[in-house]
């Protein structure tokens, strides 16, 4: 009999985003991300990562932020578990109109499984982001945050397109108004493709929603170019 164990997992993942969104309808707005990473080897187990992004969104003004990221993985038990330290300058248009700067210092432990063909992983974060007084209205700065993540991905035998779908789940750690609760959903849904051993591209859709605030819900497509080094 075969192992049904990753198949039910898949569906439990699907089904999770259409739960928690059954929330009371609110304003949804369109968006579009796209981000170039590289990744280098320093020693054995050892890596410096790098990410630009940016994100555009139909209201209130069409540039939304740009995201510069720096950080180092280190990898462990054959590259199934990975720690990382990163940096982030993040350049915004937020909610009192003003662009803003902040800056978000955070760290991943994540963990991989592979079950045949399909990839199980998960991953926590721990982050701070600084936020600028001068330019926005704040009850909690700065805010600290945990993350937690959830992903598929299916290899399809002789194929360079690899399907995967994530979740990933918001908890406010300081706020005292939301301290402990689930404030923030995002799903992805979309497919990897591998153009060499190098160099791959993710071509996705996600849907991203703060369960605790009146923020719109923002659906956008995105696209990511990856390079290892």
């Amino acid at each position: 009999m075969s192992d049904t164990r990753p198949k039910h997992i898949l569906i439990l993942m699907l089904a999770i985003p259409a739960v928690l969104c059954a929330q009371p309808q609110r304003e949804t707005r369109g968006g579009a991300l796209m981000s170039f990473s590289a990744e280098k080897q320093l020693i054995r187990n050892l890596d410096l990562n790098f990410e630009e992004e940016l994100r555009l969104a139909t209201t209130p003004n069409v540039y939304d932020r740009t995201v510069s990221t720096l950080g180092i993985d280190y990898s462990l038990m054959n590259k199934k578990l990975k720690i990382g330290a990163y940096y982030a300058f993040i350049y915004l248009y937020n909610n009192d109109f003003l662009y803003e700067p902040r800056h978000r210092f955070y760290v991943n432990l994540s963990y991989r499984q592979k079950l045949d063909q399909l990839t199980l992983s998960w991953r926590i974060r721990l982050q701070e982001t600084l936020r600028d007084d001068n330019r926005g209205s704040y009850r909690v700065n700065p805010r600290y945050v945990m993350k937690n993540k959830l992903e598929a991905e299916y290899a399809i035998f002789g194929k360079p397109w690899k399907p995967f779908i994530s979740c990933d789940f918001s908890t406010n750690l300081n706020d005292d108004e939301t301290r402990y609760d689930l404030v923030r959903l995002r799903t992805q849904a979309g497919a990897n493709w591998r153009i060499n051993r190098t160099t791959s591209m993710d071509f996705y859709l996600r849907y991203d929603e703060y369960l605790k605030a009146d923020d719109p819900r923002t659906i956008s497509v995105g696209v990511a170019y990856k390079m290892r080094f």
